[in-house]
């Protein structure tokens, strides 16, 4: 068992790489792991490369990890900008949509697992997320009913058809993975977290409270996305 990990997860931008990342986060939060995690996005809304860092842990981190146990692949760019941060027995795990290749000089396994072609099946290629965070329970033995229940608060809203369906699409991205688990190296199981939820923001939110708790009574912004 390990007492940290450090996972990314990266496509292109207006795929739903963040909210994958935000949700893998706060399961990972509530069941008491410590986390920090980092976000590089392209300045546009919609199309290049993307990616979420999430460093986690058993015990405080102050930083984000160099190096990568887990990455979350869902195309070649992905794999081309980011395998030189992968360490020894790190996993690449990679949508078979994008006919994945490794890079000759990287050293990490590279499994092809179906996110888009699950997701179709159950209805939209947007549940690929969800098929992949499945994957990654899958991959660090979590059990997944943490993420259920975020899934149902998440789109309580929207019907219990599409919560039934992400949940769906969770199961069936985890029995995939564990379909192939057996040809896996690697140590990628998590110590247990305390299960009792930390403190968890983004930067921004940080920084507003700071300026808050430091006396400041006004801001002046510009919002450059429209």
């Amino acid at each position: 068992m390990k007492s940290q990990v450090s996972w990314k997860v990266g496509g292109q931008q207006g795929e739903g790489i963040e909210s994958t990342g935000e949700i893998f986060a706060t399961a990972m939060n509530r069941k008491g792991y410590y986390l920090y995690g980092y976000r590089h996005f392209s300045s546009r809304i919609k199309g290049g490369h993307t990616n979420n860092k999430i460093r986690v842990s058993t015990t405080p981190v102050h930083a984000i990890s160099d190096d990568l146990d887990i990455l979350v692949a869902f195309d070649q760019e992905t794999i081309e900008l980011n395998y030189h941060e992968m360490r020894e027995d790190s996993v690449i795990l990679a949508d078979s949509k994008a006919k994945p290749e490794k890079p000759e000089d990287c050293k990490a396994q590279l499994v092809s697992v179906p996110f888009t072609e699950i997701a179709k099946e159950l209805g939209t290629a947007l549940m690929k997320n969800m098929v992949a965070i499945g994957a990654t329970a899958a991959l660090m033995d979590l059990n997944t009913e943490t993420f259920k229940m975020l899934i149902a608060n998440m789109f309580e809203k929207k019907g219990q058809k599409v919560v039934d369906l992400n949940i769906q699409a969770l199961e069936e991205g985890y029995q995939s993975m564990q379909s192939q688990s057996s040809d896996i190296q690697g140590d990628f199981e998590l110590e247990e977290g305390s299960g009792s939820p930390h403190l968890y923001m983004i930067g921004n939110d940080a920084i507003g409270l700071g300026a808050i708790a430091g006396g400041s009574r006004f801001m002046a912004a510009y919002p450059i996305t429209p």
